[in-house]
């Protein structure tokens, strides 16, 4: 008989708010026209917060399209009940296409070749044609990693014109609209405008015209167009790596784990890998069950802090695959199985994933894609903490629970 891995003693776990994630989508849906849809990108496992729960959860708040990088990402949702519209982002491949219309996925084109058979492979000889495929194709306006170049209008018109295709919708993605003030901005949104009339005027504008990530999409009207796509938003963390933020977004995601052992360290003594560390006095320690193992980044020697019974527990030394050790010298009391805030900006700044993302000079996408699934999960719906088992079994709209 298998275990029931949610009555399993854990020493470190997640805890995903999906009350924040729809409070979130809310707060997104009134900065916007009424007819303007939301694309939810929920690619590398939603951002590392966990796809399945994360999409339910948002159909329940009426998203109108789910995101995905590749083809087995839209095919995983599929196969466990995800019913909304799904786009694949990462470009479409010829071994995609038998694919496509069996999981109800809609695809990206890059180019017109890839159109063509694409076309070709969606052609039925039979007396009924298939029913259209509905793509989005992808242009290049100025970051340069795939798609029609914007300044390629025939050859977009071009797939615009094939047969057994629909074209819904036309996209393009900001190389720095997290960057405020950069030209380079402006001069996308004006390439992507100028694309958008011009296949206006051809009367063949698609109805889902769509450039704004999170930035664009909190900051200027002006990019919405038909759709946007906030990523990082709407998992509740500031978009330009500052807190507190200033738009009244909430953290989705908290890292927490626990006091594993502890000790006396005398003065001279070394602490972890390489001994970076070495005690000016005697100390206390406490080991923390938590490493870069579980995602948390290894960083430099001694960066960083994990908060204990409400104070902040300086790192010594290396982080650890599976553990870490912090000063505990100034908190009394500290007994193994102690809670350990690890990431939580609910709780402070410091810890928080912005201020953890800065810490290691990178950004907080990086920060939540990296947790590990060994990590357990804990979802926080409707104001009740549970396991999976016990989210599985809510009502989600569009999911067989």
């Amino acid at each position: 008989m298998l275990p029931n891995f949610g009555e399993i003693p854990r020493p470190n776990w997640i805890e995903i708010n999906l009350d924040h994630l729809q409070s979130n989508i809310r707060y997104i849906r009134s900065l916007l026209p009424a007819k303007t849809k939301i694309l939810l990108p929920v690619k590398a496992d939603a951002y590392g917060h966990g796809s399945l729960a994360i999409s339910f959860a948002a159909m329940e708040a009426g998203i109108d399209f789910l995101g995905v990088a590749h083809l087995f990402e839209g095919i995983a949702l599929r196969e466990n009940g995800v019913k909304a519209r799904i786009l694949i982002l990462g470009p479409c491949l010829e071994s995609d296409f038998p694919l496509l219309k069996k999981h109800k996925l809609t695809p990206t084109i890059q180019d017109l070749e890839t159109a063509k058979a694409l076309s070709l492979h969606n052609h039925s000889p039979l007396p009924t044609p298939h029913s259209p495929l509905k793509i989005h194709i992808k242009t290049d306006t100025g970051m340069h990693r795939f798609g029609v170049g914007f300044e390629n209008f025939e050859e977009i018109k071009k797939i615009c014109e094939l047969p057994n295709l629909e074209v819904e919708g036309i996209y393009s993605h900001f190389a720095t609209a997290d960057m405020q003030g950069h030209s380079a901005t402006e001069s996308q949104l004006l390439r992507f405008d100028k694309l958008v009339n011009e296949l206006e005027k051809q009367g063949i504008r698609p109805p889902l015209c769509h450039i704004a990530n999170s930035p664009a999409t909190l900051l200027t009207n002006k990019a919405h167009y038909d759709m946007v796509r906030p990523g990082i938003a709407l998992y509740g963390y500031d978009p330009f790596g500052e807190f507190p933020s200033r738009f009244p977004i909430k953290p989705v995601l908290k890292l927490r784990s626990t006091v594993r052992a502890l000790r006396s360290v005398a003065k001279g003594e070394g602490i972890s890998y390489g001994h970076f560390f070495v005690a000016e006095k005697d100390m206390r320690v406490a080991t923390i069950a938590i490493g870069y193992g579980d995602g948390y980044l290894r960083g430099e020697p001694s960066q960083g802090v994990i908060y204990i019974h409400g104070k902040a527990c300086p790192i010594l030394g290396r982080v650890c695959m599976d553990a870490c050790m912090v000063d505990i010298s100034e908190v009394p009391n500290v007994q193994v199985g102690d809670l350990a805030e690890c990431i939580n900006g609910e709780f402070c700044e410091q810890i928080s994933v912005e201020y953890f993302a800065k810490e290691h000079n990178t950004i907080s996408y990086e920060i939540t894609t990296r947790m590990a699934r060994r990590l357990y999960r804990l979802y926080r719906y409707k104001g009740e903490l549970m396991g999976w088992n016990e989210l599985s079994n809510k009502n989600f709209v569009g999911s067989k629970t």
